[in-house]
């Protein structure tokens, strides 16, 4: 009961923030962002940098990081984020995630964990148009060392 009443508050709070209708607390994307966490399970570390380092890059109008990992959730090995954001504008898919990957990598260009999914790198416009985010494909294993083995 807890999470699904936390899962309708948050639903309730990011229909109301769309319309206009939310309180100045809750606008805007680092608020959205914030209630996002404050509505989950389990928010790691890794996680909370991938959320910091999108809305840096993006200051998207929607973002969601799902910890996707098939072994604990707390190993934080597998994420898919989704991003809507007008500095998508005028990019190709290709350029979008090119962005996406090199906002979420570390410095020195490693991703830092095994696998990245981006289920969507949306304008706004786009995103009105269709917020489906397709199904993620099962995970065929291995470690992030390729298929050397």
């Amino acid at each position: 009961f807890f999470a699904c009443r936390l899962c309708c508050l948050h639903m309730l709070a990011c229909l109301g923030a769309s319309l206009g209708l939310a309180p100045a607390h809750l606008r805007g994307p680092a608020a959205r962002l914030a209630l996002g966490r404050a509505t989950r399970a389990f928010s790691g570390p890794r996680q909370a940098v991938i959320e910091e380092r999108l809305a840096s890059a993006f200051a998207p109008l929607h973002v969601v990081v799902e910890n996707t990992s098939h072994g604990r959730k707390e190993d934080e090995s597998h994420f898919k984020v989704v991003v809507v954001s007008e500095a998508f504008e005028g990019k190709r898919l290709v350029g979008r995630h090119r962005a996406v990957n090199a906002a979420v990598c570390e410095p020195d260009g490693s991703l830092g964990f095994h696998s990245l999914e981006i289920g969507a790198a949306k304008t706004p416009a786009e995103w009105e148009l269709d917020s489906a985010v397709p199904p993620s494909p099962k995970c065929a294993g291995g470690d992030g060392r390729g298929m050397s083995r």
